[in-house]
């Protein structure tokens, strides 16, 4: 029998459940569809594929783990994900407690698991306080401090997303105006260009569209003030950038790297900050997920 951790990745358009090994290991792998359905369509989905995960062969089950797109509160273990309205104060630690009779579960920000997962065996390795990014429907952030993964008071540390880049600037999802996600996530960028996917908006770019061009370059420039706000809040030594729009890095992280060093180098205090692309792939909130889920066994905040 090998230890293993219940591990939950909540996004916008779909939910991943896993049996995630303390090395990352991901052992099975489930996906249920979070948009365009209703609340107990979804909870029964969810349900289903916990069930189905909990069936691994020769598994123990040490503990679980949630990322969650936010805002959450890991007080109340309630998510209230901007961009999946059917669960808006949905407890969702309680109902993986008694779909998987699991007692032991701790839910984080899908960027925080993204973070965590990165930290502590991908892109981040050897860093001490590093800032992971999940630029795809919405943005969400997650904080490694001093070498230890930074909840804040409720869970929602590093919630990037929603900080503000234009006064009374674009009305964002979250209900205020001028959030980085309003201009910088892949949704918002198609939404930008009147389309309906960021591909769309890559695809035309690599075919010298000037208007996709620049609708990447402002999602980047802002995304990149964000990220030097958080250089100079945090004095970080790394930042770890996934989630969907990532899969076009081709046309966006050029871009994203060159504003970043553009805007960095203005700070005259921070040493070298290292902005990197992250290494986990898909499955790098799934993982950072199953390592918090271990954290609980270890004593670990």
């Amino acid at each position: 029998m090998r230890d293993a951790a219940l591990a939950l990745d909540v996004g916008a358009t779909k939910v991943a459940v896993g049996a995630v090994l303390r090395d990352g290991t991901v052992l099975s792998r489930v996906e249920v569809a979070s948009s365009n359905t209703s609340r107990q369509n979804l909870n029964d989905s969810l349900a289903a594929a916990i069930n189905q995960v909990l069936e691994t062969p020769d598994i123990a089950l040490v503990g679980a783990g949630i990322g969650s797109a936010g805002p959450i509160d890991h007080f109340k273990g309630t998510i209230s994900p901007v961009n999946i309205a059917q669960w808006t104060d949905f407890s969702l630690v309680d109902f993986v407690q008694d779909v998987s009779g699991i007692e032991k579960v701790r839910i984080v920000g899908d960027a925080s698991a993204l973070a965590f997962a990165e930290f502590s065996i991908g892109a981040g390795i050897g860093s001490t306080n590093l800032l992971g990014i999940v630029v795809s429907t919405g943005i969400g952030g997650g904080t490694v401090v001093g070498g230890r993964l930074h909840s804040g008071q409720y869970g929602n540390a590093g919630f990037i997303g929603h900080s503000i880049v234009v006064i009374d600037g674009d009305l964002c999802a979250c209900g205020a105006r001028g959030c980085i996600e309003a201009y910088c996530s892949g949704t918002n960028m198609a939404k930008n260009f009147g389309v309906a996917t960021f591909e769309e908006v890559a695809s035309a770019a690599r075919n010298a569209d000037a208007r996709a061009k620049d609708v990447i370059d402002q999602g980047a420039r802002f995304l990149a003030i964000g990220l030097v706000n958080a250089v100079a809040l945090l004095d970080l030594d790394t930042i770890v950038i996934g989630g969907g729009v990532m899969s076009a890095d081709d046309i966006y992280w050029p871009v994203l790297q060159s504003h970043f060093e553009n805007e960095v180098k203005k700070l005259k205090f921070p040493g070298k900050v290292a902005l990197k692309r992250a290494t986990l792939g898909k499955d790098s909130g799934l993982v950072g997920a199953g390592l918090v889920g271990f954290t609980l066994r270890e004593g670990q905040g």
